[in-house]
């Protein structure tokens, strides 16, 4: 054995280890892209997902939509005026507020004649009913549509030729 062949040795020696360590894994750098690939891709992957949903819940809610039967306009019914009510809130603060309401009923000539008749009586029982009002129970749809209701109970309770069937506010203002 010769020189020749320690150096061949030697060589393959060196070159394992200089070979070793390039191959112990990827650089930094390709770690970092791979990284910043995956987060992309992620995010991607996310918004597409996200879009997809949106679609599908607003075609829903659309079809879902399309979806109410519109029923036969209510009848005509006749009226009954009363005229212009203007009363303050019993609120520590009081506000001032004024309606004007309409009596609706189904065409009936002995009610109409009763309500003329008792006119007095449905004006002071709207009366009462408005004079322990709040500012929150006239200000609101909800308070409306309760006052509304109680009107009509109590009128109700003074008709014998017929009901009133609904209760409209020609007029309604809250300061």
């Amino acid at each position: 054995m010769g020189d020749d062949e320690r150096d061949d040795i030697i060589d393959d020696d060196e070159s394992e280890g200089g070979a070793s360590s390039e191959t112990k894994g990827p650089s930094k750098i390709v770690k970092i892209l791979l990284f910043v690939a995956g987060g992309i891709l992620l995010i991607v992957l996310i918004t597409g997902i996200s879009f997809l949903v949106s679609k599908y819940t607003v075609e829903k809610n659309y079809t879902r939509s399309q979806q109410i039967i519109q029923g036969p306009p209510p009848p005509a019914y006749n009226t009954f005026e009363l005229p212009e009510f203007a009363k303050t809130t019993s609120d520590a603060e009081p506000h001032f507020f004024k309606m004007q309401i309409s009596l609706a009923y189904e065409p009936n000539v002995e009610l109409n004649n009763e309500l003329i008749r008792r006119r007095d009586q449905i004006l002071n029982t709207v009366n009462i009913l408005l004079m322990d009002k709040k500012y929150e129970e006239v200000n609101s749809k909800e308070g409306a549509i309760t006052l509304a209701e109680e009107i009509k109970a109590h009128i109700n309770l003074l008709l014998a030729s017929g009901k009133v069937v609904q209760v409209y506010f020609k007029d309604l203002v809250v300061n």
